[in-house]
């Protein structure tokens, strides 16, 4: 059983948990010193309740969490697994998690993961074959022991059900109501899909991180949400102001604060420690159920201090909201401003946001056609189901089918011939062709500015279709839940696999079955 996930269910603890980033090779200092801190922990009896260690953070190859979380259990402290999707496919990621499972490695922090940047002879393929909502749906159902054939079709078997307490995250850092809104919608899907607590990407908007719990109560959702507090060096700053850590927002402002600090005679160490004391104070004030460390090279007496800074300075915690608002000009805030975060009734209503008309074309001819014809109950559908049991007894008219639609589809939506589309479930606009990272369930929390992160001259698909759909103000397709893409299907015609319901448009497609 773990013990984190003992405690955070519990409620009655503040839950601190400390990340590290070990970096490349199977031996270094960044590796020493996260299982020195571990021992560190053990002697000390600092209230760390585990260790939070990356999987190729920034896209970079390093070495693997699982490793380095086995040698860390040895000596009695718990880890914070984080679990990337990034780089390794479906089977993988159950060959992984029954690793994990075997090893007593309960503790995950699911993550679509960072774009990769690097590698062994030039950039390393993407893969992300399962986005993070599908991940955690995957790892739950693990968790209920999965269902595999048996000696007859009757008689299927069970895999021993793992344990897993699962972690995920969301960027409530979007600049505007079209990178925001999808990310909370993804967030929602995700807690739907089973996710345990959240841990949202890293900033120095307290407002922003209030978003969080009041959308949560607004939803009716119940979810334990940590902060996440990063000691921000000038160096570490100005590399996150430039976007070169996906996810991670700093703002102008906050960086010339960091670069006046830094003529000081400790170079702003302490100012930046204290800041950090003071922002987990705040989160500790404001509700959340525990706080998320992180920093560059930081070392034990660093966390240290701010652990125990932070324990001294809750009481006060009103006090520092204002110092740590460092938020941009003209940002989108979905909630009215609360400068003391009372989160007050009157606090917790949605702005009012203005719907947009959709001038894509394309979308409205793409929606009026998937009224007419694929739409169950219409008549277009009635007729296209009859169709489609005509053509798939005769080869020929089965082929040319698939020959016309690929012809239509490439021209109008640049057709990967996936054979289980998702147009409708993301207003028209295909994941497979337009996201970097093929998600279907949302954005990554990559983007900046609303700009994807793998190719920041292209608009992140999930904006666009938050923009076409606000015309309607309906996003209903956003929140349906949209299960991994069956490889089986490729290269066939998504037309007849969706009128004879073998994709995942089927009601028992919808779940996840392994």
């Amino acid at each position: 059983m773990s013990m984190l996930k003992d405690k955070v269910l519990q409620g009655s603890e503040f839950i601190i948990t400390c990340e590290f980033v070990p970096g490349r090779g199977s031996k270094g200092q960044a590796i020493d010193e996260a299982l020195n801190f571990g021992q560190k922990v053990v002697s000390s009896g600092l209230p760390i309740h585990a260790v939070s260690i990356t999987d190729n953070p920034g896209g970079n190859p390093a070495i693997g969490p699982d490793t380095l979380a086995t040698e860390l259990a040895n000596i009695n402290i718990e880890s914070l697994v984080h679990f990337s999707c990034a780089g390794i496919n479906r089977n993988s990621i159950e060959s992984r998690a029954s690793g994990l499972a075997r090893k007593g490695l309960q503790n995950l922090l699911v993550v679509t993961g960072d774009y990769p940047v690097g590698g062994y002879g030039g950039r390393a393929k993407p893969v992300f074959d399962l986005d993070s909502v599908q991940a955690v749906h995957y790892l739950k159902y693990m968790n209920t022991g999965i269902e595999i054939p048996g000696k007859s079709k009757d008689s299927p078997a069970r895999l021993t059900p793992t344990e897993f307490f699962i972690a995920c995250g969301v960027s409530p850092f979007g600049k505007n109501e079209a990178e925001l809104i999808p990310q909370l919608i993804k967030l929602e899907k995700k807690i739907q899909a089973g996710a345990d607590f959240i841990i949202p990407q890293l900033g120095y908007d307290v407002r922003k991180f209030g978003e969080i719990l009041k959308y949560l109560k607004y939803r009716g959702l119940n979810v334990p949400v940590f902060g996440n507090c990063y000691v921000l060096s000038r160096a570490v700053a100005k590399v996150m102001n430039r976007g070169d850590v996906p996810g991670a927002v700093v703002t102008e402002e906050l960086v010339k604060v960091l670069e006046t600090e830094a003529g000081g005679p400790d170079k702003g160490k302490g100012a930046r420690l204290e800041r950090a004391a003071q922002l987990t104070a705040v989160f500790k004030g404001m509700g959340m159920r525990g706080v998320h460390i992180g920093g560059f090279n930081l070392k034990f007496e660093d966390f240290e201090y701010v652990i125990k800074r932070s324990q001294e300075l809750t009481a006060n915690w009103h006090d520092f909201v204002s110092r740590l608002s460092f938020g941009s000009k003209n940002d989108f805030y979905l909630f009215p401003e609360d400068p003391d975060l009372t989160f007050a009734e009157d606090k917790l209503d949605p702005v009012r946001i203005p719907t947009q008309k959709c001038r894509s074309l394309h979308c409205f001819i793409s929606r009026c056609t998937h009224r007419l014809v694929f739409t169950p109950a219409t008549k277009g559908f009635v007729l296209g189901k009859y169709l489609c049991s005509l053509i798939k007894k005769n080869q020929v008219l089965l082929k040319t089918t698939y020959g016309f639609e690929h012809l239509i589809k490439n021209v109008l939506y640049n057709c990967k011939e996936c054979g289980d589309c998702a147009l409708f479930n993301i207003a028209y606009l295909c994941p497979m062709d337009r996201c970097a990272k093929f998600q279907r369930n949302g954005p990554c929390g990559g983007s900046r500015n609303g700009m994807c992160e793998a190719n920041p001259n292209k608009e992140c698909i999930w904006a666009m279709a938050y923009k076409r759909l606000s015309s309607s103000g309906s996003f209903d397709s956003l929140r349906e839940y949209v299960p991994p893409v069956n490889y089986s299907l490729a290269g066939t015609s998504s037309w007849t696999n969706y009128f004879d319901g073998t994709d995942h448009t089927s009601a028992g497609n919808k779940i996840l079955t392994g």
